[in-house]
C-alpha cells in the first residue's frame, strides 16, 4: 500500500488525516494478520440510497419561524451532535430528521406555551461533510465535500487513483462510535454509474481507502 507523505494533506488538517490513515491501516493490517479478508460488505448489498432529501444534519443552519413570536424565531446553528437550543423549549435533537418532523416536534413542545403554535422550519445553509482519502490516490488528505456527493467526488478531489492502485479494492470505512463498517467498491462500477455505487453518499468522518 502507498504511504502518503505529509505534504499530501492540507497543513491545517494533518492531525485528523494522520488519525484516519492510522485507523485505515490498522483495520487493513488486522485482516492481513489473520490471513483472511477483513469483514466487509459490497456496496451492492446495501439498499440504493434515496435522492438527497431535506434532512437536517450537524453544522447546518436552520431557520425556525413561529408565527407572531419573534422571540421564539431565528436562525440556529446545529451542533456537531445534531442539536440546537430552541428558546423556551431547550435543547432539541434535529440531526437526521426532516424539516416536517422537526415542525411537528416543535409544535407539540410549544403547545403548553402558545394556544395554537404555527411553526415552519427550513434549512438555510447546508454544511459540508468531512472525509479522509488515503492509500493509492494522487493527493491523499482530508477534504470537505458537499453533503450530496459520493465516493467518485472524493476520489476526484484526491486526484483519482495512482497507477499502482487495485481498482477492485476501494473501501469506505465508517464508524458510528460503536460499530465499524467496511464497504467495498470497484472502480469500474463507479465509472459505469452502477446505481448502488454511484448512489452511495459519504458521511461525516468517512475514510476512503484505495489499496
Amino acid at each position: 500500500m502507498f504511504f502518503p507523505r505529509d505534504s499530501g494533506a492540507p497543513r491545517t488538517e494533518k492531525s485528523s488525516f494522520k488519525i484516519a490513515l492510522f485507523a485505515a491501516l490498522t483495520l487493513g493490517a488486522a485482516g492481513l494478520g489473520c490471513g483472511t479478508e477483513h469483514a466487509f460488505r459490497w456496496v451492492q448489498d446495501l439498499p440504493v440510497a434515496p435522492s438527497d432529501g431535506a434532512t437536517i444534519e450537524p453544522r447546518d443552519t436552520i431557520l425556525v419561524s413561529v408565527k407572531n413570536q419573534p422571540a421564539l424565531s431565528g436562525e440556529f446553528l446545529v451542533g456537531d451532535r445534531g442539536e440546537y437550543s430552541q428558546p423556551t423549549v431547550g435543547t432539541i435533537n434535529v440531526g437526521g430528521k426532516t424539516t416536517a418532523a422537526v415542525v411537528a416536534e416543535l409544535q407539540n413542545s410549544l403547545t403548553g406555551v402558545l394556544v395554537k403554535p404555527e411553526v415552519t422550519v427550513s434549512i438555510v445553509k447546508i454544511a459540508a461533510v468531512r472525509v479522509n482519502v488515503v492509500g493509492e490516490v494522487k493527493a491523499p488528505g482530508s477534504y470537505e465535500l458537499p453533503r450530496s456527493r459520493g465516493i467518485m467526488a472524493a476520489l476526484a478531489t484526491a486526484g483519482w487513483l495512482t497507477e499502482f492502485a487495485n481498482r477492485d479494492r476501494i473501501f469506505v470505512i465508517r464508524s458510528d462510535g460503536t460499530e465499524v463498517q467496511r464497504i467495498r467498491f470497484r472502480a469500474a462500477e463507479l465509472t459505469a454509474a452502477e446505481p448502488h455505487a454511484t448512489g452511495f453518499r459519504l458521511q461525516d468522518g468517512d475514510v476512503v481507502v484505495v489499496e
